[in-house]
């Protein structure tokens, strides 16, 4: 019997496919998001609860995004019902976030909130006018 060998290459790629397409039967402690101007693929992600996130991230737009998890109970209609300072937004609004400039990829790790269903944003001007908005459901 012959045995198949998968360059690691391959498998990296491969495993990156099989984490994107998800699984329906239940939250992932892995996630990914692609961001383009102006929208997350996919648009929905499930979690469990208290435990590490790992996300990757890439930006395959042309302009800068951001992936913003806003806190447990906070949900905007518009970019007008967020707080006019930085750090306003951060205290009051954001749970965790992060940037990526045009073109960058980044792994990175955050630990889900209680269970409940989250909002996820670009925070930068326009953008979440222009369509960038998510949900990540904690289980």
């Amino acid at each position: 019997m012959r045995a198949l060998t998968i360059g690691s290459g391959l498998a990296v790629a491969l495993s990156l496919v099989l984490v994107a397409c998800g699984d329906s039967s239940g939250p992932s402690t892995s996630i990914t998001a692609q961001v383009d101007d102006f929208k997350f693929t996919p648009t929905s992600w499930a979690v469990p609860a208290g435990q590490e996130i790992t996300i990757t991230l890439s930006n395959t737009g042309a302009v800068e995004h951001e992936w913003v998890l806003l806190r447990p109970g906070v949900r905007i209609t518009r970019e007008s019902d967020l707080p006019d300072t930085e750090e306003a937004l951060l205290s009051e609004f954001v749970y965790w976030e992060t940037e990526l400039e045009a073109g960058d990829s980044k792994t990175l790790a955050f630990t889900a909130p209680a269970a409940g269903k989250y909002q996820v944003i670009c925070a930068i001007e326009d953008h979440f006018n222009a369509g960038m908005e998510a949900e990540l459901t904690v289980e």
